[in-house]
This record gives structure tokens, C-alpha cells and sequence, in this order.
């Protein structure tokens, strides 16, 4: 039997087949700065306002190619009045980490060229399942109405837990087979992930066993799986079924594509530097598996927490969605490629009112394989939902694909509502809970690295799982000026955050700002007191790790967790950031360390295109206010040339500073008796945890 694994290796095009007549349509295309190509079609009519379909294509090895699919719902959708619009994507694989820019891109392509849309309605099946939800949870996109998910590997990043277990089981149950049976191994210290030169190009159908030649000479070998009956023998066949039983697989083709993504896919995902870079997501240490000598056998090895934020950050749909948006999965119920236990993770992430999940009960095992009667019915019922009808049960769904095939599209309707998902740990080791705690609004507060005092960061926790840092620090060698500073804002992702677009501002003659893309910035936590931050910059700034200690907190948010013992609220305070709109692009930080204390950071734009700060801790005077004598560090540069004996901190202004709830005013002399300056402030942000105020 040959399994459908369309959605994951190319499109899910000819999944259904709507034989609707199209209306005229305006066809455009092209390619986005990304290198992504994309197609949109307009039907006539369609005017600024109007609804858009983002479909979203499976995984594919393939590079990006013109004119990509718009799905096998195009041409109904357009017939319904709806633009529908497509992206290659820029990356291969696992495209999780481009795909929501490449649509964002492909976004703005169609405002330029079409006109804004009004609703923007994702949908896609796998892969594509899984971006369409996210693509849910993007400001970018909003207002998303509704999102239509195909067999999505909901779990995110833990979809590749199964490919290194899969991956590292296969060294176990084959060790004592000669070396035709053993795998390729890559690079130290990931010998289990193949180098990227010895992935083949144009691997899109990981049923072509000509392609996947590399990987299953090997498995052939060890297990006998894809010889005819008279070349297996007795051991290769209790091989097999060992690693079948291990992975729930009923489907030597599907035991055969699984295991090309535990080597192709995953390896992919870990070297190519558009992804992880060569650093490991994945643990085995501590796991328990249910086949006692791969339990005892299997390699252990333990995640690196940046690889592992980056993963997660890029993978999992976390569903912070807005609470109108309505969202109908389908699975099909032998799925062996993603499993139908994913489901049970949409199910377990959105609430029950925004959420009609359903298997399809199959007699045999495929990937996606829904029918013409059941995609369309799928696609009926959230258009119905979204224009203000009832949520659709199950039943319902049924009902919809019987209307539809009496209406003569393709069946039979399957969609049963007897059917529960099994839970994703029953199918797939659970890994060893985190003891690291999840950040919230105590994390807020200046860091460093002792080994590097001299620089560090604001870090400011937000409401809504988001953070704003500032990396105060110095250019590098070769680079004008003696401060540098970048900030971005960030998602909150268990016990991390991923900045991925982290910016460098600048100032010009003129006096227009400006900022470009930096890099990012991943921080990681081991407690409320220490961490690890690792910075990917660009060329001539590089990248590096450095570990975290706490320097302040916000007062009345130390590092007792919220909600456990005794806390004092403090009814106002002055921590967040403020500005001047006379000069935006320069700026205060402000912690409240207690009643009395302000932590400030000062931090500006030159208009010679070089940037500066200056740092203090602030006094509560008798009127109200608070004075500062501030410093100004310098004397080193940035990444592996800091060096924090040369840095000299000499006091350069004081500052005369007054807050009230949202706004205030400074004032800042500098100590070489240059004119002092004035500032009429306005707050910008409001740190989570730090009680709202009346101005």
C-alpha cells in the first residue's frame, strides 16, 4: 500500500477536487525579498475589505518553486467570493521558522498590489495545518475569524520528540548488525543528525525509495523492509517489528517515511543554519521507554536550552488567539505519519467554544487522506460559523459531507464523533518535567554576567507573555563610538524568551530615526536569580552565550513567585519606559527598587549615527522627587574582545527626575557644563505585575 503523504512533502493539492465554475480572476505572481514566490488570485468584485484565504502547503524538501498551489479549495473559494493567496515559503522542511514572515511578506505584497483585506481566514493541511495557527496568534494577520487545520502536528516541537526517539531507537535494535546496517552518522558532537551535504536535493516524496537510497540500504539490511519475502529472514523481521511496536505503527511504508524524517527531516532541523545551527533541541536523559532494551540502550543525551527556546518558540501553536477566532481540525484516525494524538493537544490548548476538533474513521492507514465531501464540509462549517451561526458539533460536520455528497462531491463521510484521540504521551515518551520555573512578572530586572560587569540588560516583562530588553553594551573593534545598545520586543515561551527581532537604532544629520534589524536575543532561566542569554548578531558582532545573574527587581516583585507566600502591592510606581516625543529615539528606563530608589538607564541617539547611555541609582527627595549622579561606561568592545578591566565610569551627568502615573518630567546636566536639557515625559510601558494608575 502507498500511504498519502502529500500535505507533508508537497501540497495537499488533488486532496479534493471542487469542480465549481470560477469566475474571472485576476492572477498575480511573483517573489518576495525572502526568495519565497507566491500566487493570488482575486475573483471580479473583490474589493478592499473583503475576506483573504491564506493557504498554507505542507512540509517539502523541495526549494521554493513559482506559482505554488492555493489548495483544493481554490477554486470554490473563489467562486465564494474570497482573494486566495499562497507562499512558497523561503525554507525547506521544517519551514516554521520563515513561513509567518513569508506571509507576511506575501501580505503586504497584496495590500500593495490588490488592496487590504478585511478577515483573513488560514488553512492548510500538516505542516501547514500547524502554520495556519500560528499564523492565528501573529498581530500581523489580525482579524483571523477562523482558521481551517488538516491534520496538523499540533505538539509543535514535540512532533520531533517521535524522530530521535525513532532516530536513536534504530542505533539500539541494529548495533550488532555488520556496518551495511548502521546509519550515517554526521559532525560530532551530533553524530545522530546527518551532515547537510548528505541530504539529497528535491526530497519531497519520501516514498521514492530511489531518493531516499542513502537511508534505506541500511534499514533494508537491518530490518529487511522494503527486500522481497525470499531475502528476509527470521531476525531481520523481528528487527522490523521491534521498531514498529517501539514507534505504534501498523505500516511498513509508513515505518519507512517515518524513518526518513528521523534522519532527513530532523537532521535538516538541527544543522541547517536557517534553523538550529548545529545546536541539539532534543532529550533523551531521564526518559522512560516502554521497550525494555531500547530503554536500556538508547543514547542519552540532554538539550541545549537555547536550542531548545528556539524550537519551541518557532514550533509550538501556544493558542493566544483572539477569543472570537473559531478553529475546525480534521484527522484522519490511522494517521502513522502525524497522529491523531495531536489532536488531543489542540484540544487540551484551545477552549472548547473556539475549537471543533474530529477524527475521520479510516479502515486504513493514511496521512490526510480526507475525501472530496469531508474537506468541503469542514470548510462550509467555518464559513457558516464565522458569519455569526452556531458552533458545528461533529454530528454536524457528518451532516455537512452527506449534504455535499448529495450535492455530488466524492465520499463516503466518515467524521465520527464516537471516535477520542489518544493522548500524546501514550504515543510518544514524555520527556522529563522542566524544574526550571515559568517567567512572569518577577523575572523583570537588570542582569549581567559578573565575568562581564559592565554590561548587561534591562529586561521588562509585559502583560500578554511578552518582554522588552535592552542590551546595553559597547561597539565592536573597528566600529565608530564607545556605548552601543539594542532592544527588541519578545514571546514568552515557558522558561525563555526569544527576541527574533532584536533592533540597533540610529540617528541621522537630520534628526530622523531610524532602526534595522540586529539579530536576536534567546534568554533562558534556571531560576528568579540565574539564566543564560545567547545573541546571534551580524557580521562583525557574532555570536555568543553567556550565563545571567539578577542586579535589581522591581519593588514589591522579587523572586517569590506570584500568588505564593506574602507580597506587598505597591498602589504606583514609576518602573517602565519613558520618553520625550520632542526626541524619540532617546529615552529613561525606570526601576522602582522600593520606595525610595529608582535604577535609571538613559539612553540616546546621536546625530553622528552613534549611540550612547549612561546609568545610576536615583534618591527620593522631599518633594517628591529623585536626583542621580550617572555614569557613562566605556573602554571595551563588544563579544569576545569585552574586556571589563579596561572600562572606566566616569559621572558625565546628573539627572533631576519627576514621575507621576503617566507622565513627568527630567532633567538632565551634564557635568562638562554643556546646556542641560529638559524633557517632558510620557510613560511607554507598564511592566506586568505593576498595578495600573488614574492620570
Amino acid at each position: 500500500m502507498r500511504h498519502q503523504i502529500a500535505a507533508w512533502l508537497a501540497t495537499i493539492a488533488g486532496l479534493f477536487a471542487c469542480a465549481q465554475p470560477v469566475s474571472a480572476v485576476q492572477v498575480l505572481s511573483g517573489q518576495t525579498a525572502s526568495g519565497a514566490y507566491y500566487q493570488i488570485k482575486v475573483p471580479d468584485g473583490w474589493k478592499p475589505g473583503d475576506s483573504l484565504v491564506l493557504f498554507q502547503h505542507g512540509l517539502s524538501f523541495d526549494p521554493p518553486k513559482p506559482n505554488p498551489s492555493l489548495g483544493p479549495l481554490a477554486d470554490l473559494q473563489l467562486t465564494e467570493g474570497y482573494a486566495v493567496a499562497a507562499s512558497s515559503y523561503s525554507q525547506r522542511a521544517w519551514a516554521l521558522f520563515n513561513a509567518p514572515d513569508d506571509n507576511a511578506q506575501l501580505l503586504a505584497v497584496f495590500k500593495q498590489q490588490v488592496g487590504a483585506p478585511g478577515a483573513i481566514i488560514p488553512w492548510g493541511g500538516s505542516l501547514g495545518g500547524l502554520i495556519s495557527l500560528k499564523l492565528a496568534e501573529d498581530a500581523r494577520f489580525a482579524p483571523v475569524p477562523g482558521v481551517l487545520s488538516l491534520c496538523p502536528p499540533a505538539a509543535g516541537s514535540r512532533t520531533w520528540d517521535f524522530g530521535i526517539d525513532a532516530r536513536l531507537a534504530y542505533d539500539v535494535v541494529c548495533k550488532d548488525v555488520n556496518s551495511a546496517g548502521q546509519l550515517p552518522t554526521g559532525a560530532a558532537p551530533l553524530t545522530w543528525a546527518y551532515d547537510l551535504d548528505d541530504i539529497p536535493d528535491n526530497l519531497s516524496d519520501l516514498q521514492d525509495k530511489a531518493r531516499l537510497a542513502q537511508t534505506l540500504l541500511p534499514v533494508n539490511v537491518c530490518t529487511g523492509v522494503n527486500l522481497p519475502p525470499l531475502l528476509q529472514n527470521d531476525a531481520m523481521l523481528r528487527r522490523l517489528d521491534q521498531l514498529k511496536t517501539f514507534a505504534h505503527l501498523t505500516s511498513d511504508d509508513f515505518f519507512l517515511t517515518d524513518l526518513g524524517y528521523a534522519t532527513y527531516g530532523l537532521s535538516d532541523l538541527v544543522r541547517a543554519p536557517d534553523k538550529l545551527g548545529g545546536i541539539n533541541p532534543f532529550t533523551t536523559a531521564g526518559v522512560v521507554y516502554a521497550d525494555p532494551a531500547i530503554n536500556a540502550g538508547i543514547a542519552r543525551i540532554a538539550a541545549d536550552p537555547f536550542a531548545q527556546l528556539y524550537l519551541r518558540w518557532a514550533s509550538d501553536f501556544r493558542g493566544r488567539i483572539d477569543p472570537a477566532t473559531k478553529v475546525i481540525s480534521l484527522h484522519t484516525s490511522r494517521d502513522e505519519l502525524v497522529i491523531p494524538a495531536h489532536q488531543s493537544v489542540l484540544r487540551a490548548t484551545l477552549p472548547a467554544t473556539q475549537l471543533t476538533s474530529a477524527l475521520v474513521n479510516e479502515a486504513k492507514p493514511t496521512h490526510c487522506g480526507f475525501n472530496t465531501a469531508e474537506g468541503v464540509a469542514a470548510w462550509e462549517a467555518l464559513r457558516a460559523w464565522i458569519a455569526g451561526g452556531k458552533q458545528p458539533s461533529i454530528a454536524n460536520l457528518q451532516s455537512g459531507c452527506q449534504s455535499a455528497m448529495t450535492g455530488g462531491l466524492a465520499g463516503p463521510c466518515r467524521i465520527d464523533p464516537t471516535l477520542v484521540p489518544a493522548s500524546f504521551d501514550s504515543q510518544v515518551a514524555p520527556r522529563p518535567a522542566s524544574t526550571a520555573p515559568g517567567i512572569d512578572a518577577t523575572f523583570s530586572g537588570l542582569w549581567y554576567d559578573p565575568a562581564r560587569s559592565g554590561e548587561g540588560i534591562e529586561l521588562e516583562i509585559l502583560p500578554d507573555a511578552k518582554a522588552l530588553v535592552y542590551f546595553f553594551t559597547y561597539p565592536p573593534t573597528g566600529t565608530r563610538g564607545s556605548q552601543a545598545w539594542i532592544f527588541g520586543v519578545g514571546d514568552i515561551v515557558g522558561n525563555g524568551i526569544e527576541f527574533a527581532d532584536v533592533q540597533r537604532g540610529q540617528r541621522d544629520a537630520q534628526g530622523k530615526v531610524t532602526s534595522q534589524h540586529w539579530g536576536r536575543i534567546a534568554l533562558t532561566f534556571d531560576s528568579c536569580s540565574g539564566g543564560g542569554m545567547r545573541w546571534d548578531g551580524p557580521a562583525g558582532w557574532g555570536s555568543l552565550e553567556v550565563p545571567l545573574q539578577r542586579l535589581s527587581a522591581l519593588q514589591g516583585l522579587g523572586c517569590l513567585p506570584l500568588g505564593a507566600g506574602t507580597r506587598v502591592i505597591v498602589p504606583q510606581q514609576a518602573s517602565g519606559a519613558w520618553y520625550d516625543p520632542a526626541t524619540s529615539g532617546n529615552g529613561f528606563l525606570v526601576e522602582q527598587a522600593d520606595a525610595n530608589t529608582l535604577q535609571v538607564l538613559y539612553f540616546q541617539l546621536s546625530t553622528d549615527g552613534t549611540q550612547s547611555w549612561l546609568i545610576g541609582t536615583a534618591a527620593a527627595n522631599a518633594d517628591g522627587s529623585y536626583t542621580a549622579a550617572l555614569y557613562e561606561p566605556g573602554g571595551t568592545h563588544f563579544g569576545n574582545a569585552f574586556d571589563k578591566s579596561q572600562i572606566a565610569k566616569p559621572i558625565s551627568a546628573d539627572l533631576s527626575l519627576r514621575l507621576a502615573c503617566a507622565s513627568g518630567s527630567a532633567t538632565l546636566t551634564p557635568r562638562d557644563g554643556s546646556t542641560p536639557q529638559n524633557f517632558a515625559l510620557r510613560r511607554l510601558t507598564v511592566p506586568a505585575g505593576v498595578p495600573g494608575c488614574t492620570p
